[in-house]
């Protein structure tokens, strides 16, 4: 795990050092479930591990990175997406927002 989580690393820095528009989404892990029923969570540096679940729908992953398309906010990003477990909260919709949440770039 340290050798992929270095190389990843690696390879992110170099495509945030490019000068190319990016975002980079690293998901967590992945189920084969309806999406868009339950809130995301967007982290950076890991920090989705200190929550209850770091578990994703294979779906909104895919809606997340269609979303990227969409806004300018999420451009130069790097974050880490999941759910929230099932009725816990409200579905989310405003993608804007979510990619605003950080200012930082890489």
């Amino acid at each position: 795990m340290g050798i992929y989580r270095y190389g990843r690393e690696r390879l992110e820095q170099y495509l945030a050092d490019s000068g190319i528009p990016y975002t980079i989404i690293r998901a967590g892990d992945l189920q084969d479930t309806d999406g868009c029923f339950w809130e995301l969570l967007v982290g950076k540096d890991d920090e989705l591990h200190q929550t209850e679940t770091i578990t994703i729908a294979r779906a909104d992953v895919a809606e997340v990175c269609s979303q990227t398309l969409e806004f300018e906010e999420s451009k130069f990003k790097a974050f880490d997406v999941a759910s929230k477990p099932e009725g816990t909260d409200t579905p989310t919709k405003d993608f804007k927002a979510r990619f605003s949440q950080f200012s930082t770039r890489f």
